[in-house]
């Protein structure tokens, strides 16, 4: 404690009378009081000399602990001088230390720099020399592939050399073997050619005589004569087929219906219906088939006949592809159909009557009967590049000269023909399509000149639709409208016909032939006096069922008519200039 501290405890004590203080034994670590009375009077009447006393013992007392604790605070003092003189010694050498490691960081920086940079210059160099060294071991890889490539070709080649030196000796003990047959050989060749052409001689002598059976036999038949053909399932088509079944004959045919539960629920059953034509064409039948069940029947027309041919049937029935083939370019050779072979097959006769003195001149007319309206296809376009309907029968008739010129005039008659896309069919034909070749021929005969006139006529129907189905609207409403007029309006022609067939009796039937354009144009090929086939053409799907079965009905109305006798019209002129029409009679399918 400082000095001053101990005497401004010394005189405060003193001032304030205190009779006695608190005493420590420094050494001993104990601490006394001196009794004082309890009375303060007592107290006040203690003498002055005691007073005296105790603060004598209380100063002595202090400069005790004053003493005791300097020899406590100058160890103490001195430890912290050291302490103090460690600490700035301390400093020092951090200072310095910090200085020296500074420095140490700086130079290690800028070495570390260098060694980067020398890092960065050296992967540059690694990455160079790798660019470089990625083509030699490309060249090496491709190298040793050449060389284990040679290696394979040579192993081949010295095997295909023991081969063919294997072959050659064969080849000279065949050689040998041959020429002792090539004598032989040419000979058999000789006498094949010969066979060949004894076999021409007599085909060609003997289509006159089948053309004549064939015309016997399409009047023992009847004049009008009916094929059914039904379409393969298309791959579009998600539903099942009908139940279909084909007789061997290939001449009926039978539809079933799904299995139908009764009233009651406790029993199944199901309908089936059976139908007879002249020919019956199952899915699998292709265009060639058919086109060769009538070709004696196209070359009627070449005889002198009046020949038609039409296709009817639903939309989406096949009856586009049955006469013209399929609808794209470049289509294959084997699914042309009925039109294009004919019109190769006409002038493929009269190329070959043409050498029997025969002059044949062939005219082509192209309509089309839409919405009522007849449009003549080779008639010219008007101002407005529009072809309006025609109003009269008179027709443009162009002359052919061979194949190529029709199946051109057929091409532009196709891309001008109504299409369009319904609910049943992509691509519904809108329009009825008619095709006819007026074929004329001369041939000077002993004694005057013989002429022969046919017409052949084809015709590719529009299809019948039902409007719920088709779920058309606007234009194409009115188009299906007109289509199923015109069908209904030959179906009541054909009815009359089969009635006027019938009995003898009614033999002057009225004939609805003005009802439609479609029957006006076909008046001359169901009148009677020509040949008519007719294609009906059907789908084979299940859910197409009702409009089949209609399909079917129709035809075999068609096919039950006894139309009369087909005539053929052949002049003979004699040198005297009369002339003698040759009219082929034939017993109906009604006749004895």
């Amino acid at each position: 404690m400082p000095l001053t501290d101990i005497t401004n405890v010394t005189s405060a004590t003193a001032k304030r009378g205190v009779a006695g203080w608190k005493q420590t034994d420094v050494h001993a670590g104990r601490a006394c009081r001196p009794v004082l009375p309890d009375n303060p009077e007592k107290q006040a009447d203690m003498p002055k000399a005691d007073e005296k006393e105790l603060l004598k013992n209380a100063l002595s007392d202090l400069r005790r602990r004053k003493d005791a604790l300097l020899e406590q605070v100058l160890p103490a003092r001195e430890r912290r001088q050291k302490l103090e003189g460690s600490r700035e010694a301390a400093l020092c050498q951090a200072e310095s230390t910090a200085v020296r490691l500074n420095e140490n960081v700086a130079e290690h920086e800028s070495k570390l720099l260098f060694l980067q940079g020398k890092e960065v210059k050296l992967r540059g160099e690694l990455n160079a020399s790798n660019e470089d060294i990625v083509p030699l071991q490309k060249t090496r890889s491709s190298m040793r592939a050449g060389v284990q490539a040679k290696e394979k070709d040579l192993s081949r080649t010295g095997k295909e050399v023991e081969r063919l030196h294997a072959a050659r000796s064969a080849k000279e003990k065949e050689g040998e073997s041959k020429m002792h047959y090539s004598s032989i050989l040419a000979k058999a060749a000789f006498d094949e050619v010969e066979a060949a052409q004894l076999r021409t001689q007599f085909m060609a002598q003997n289509v006159p005589t089948a053309r004549r059976l064939h015309n016997g036999y399409s009047n023992l038949k009847g004049n009008i004569r009916v094929f059914c053909r039904f379409r393969p399932k298309l791959a579009g088509e998600a539903d099942g087929l009908s139940n279909i079944q084909y007789w061997k004959d290939e001449q009926h045919v039978t539809l079933s219906s799904e299995l139908q539960k009764s009233v009651t629920g406790l029993s199944s059953h199901s309908r089936s219906w059976e139908f007879s034509f002249d020919r019956v064409f199952s899915p699998s039948a292709g265009q060639a088939d058919i086109f060769d069940e009538i070709s004696l029947l196209v070359q009627s027309a070449l005889d002198g006949y009046r020949v038609a041919i039409f296709a009817y049937g639903q939309t989406g029935g096949g009856k586009t592809y049955t006469m013209d083939g399929p609808q794209v370019e470049n289509a294959a050779p084997e699914t042309r159909g009925v039109i294009p072979r004919t019109v190769d097959l006409i002038f493929q006769e009269v190329s070959e009557l043409s050498h029997k003195g025969w002059n044949f001149s062939v005219n082509c007319t192209l309509l089309e009967v839409y919405n009522e309206g007849v449009y003549d296809i080779l008639a010219p376009r008007s101002a407005a590049n529009q072809r309006p309907p025609t109003s009269t029968d008179q027709f443009v008739s162009k002359q052919v000269e061979n194949a190529s010129a029709v199946h051109r005039l057929l091409a532009k008659a196709a891309r001008e023909r109504h299409v369009a896309a319904t609910a049943c069919n992509d691509r519904s034909s809108r329009s009825h399509a008619v095709f006819q070749l007026s074929i004329d021929g001369r041939r000077a005969a002993e004694g005057g000149e013989q002429r022969v006139s046919g017409l052949l006529s084809l015709v590719d129907l529009a299809g019948s639709e039902r409007v719920e189905k088709s779920q058309v609207t606007g234009e194409r409403l009115k188009e299906a409208q007109c289509i199923n007029k015109s069908l209904s309006a030959l179906g009541d022609v054909v009815e009359a016909l089969a009635r006027r067939g019938a009995e003898s009796s009614n033999a002057s039937c009225h004939v609805p032939y003005r009802n439609s354009r479609l029957t006006m144009l076909l008046k001359e090929s169901l009148g009677g006096e020509s040949k008519a086939l007719m294609f009906v053409n059907v789908s084979p799907c299940q859910q197409q069922l009702a409009e089949t079965l209609s399909s079917l009905r129709f035809a075999s109305k068609v096919h039950s008519c006894n139309l009369g006798v087909a005539k053929r019209l052949r002049v003979d002129t004699k040198e005297n200039g009369k002339a003698s029409m040759e009219g082929v009679c034939a017993v109906g399918k009604g006749g004895g």
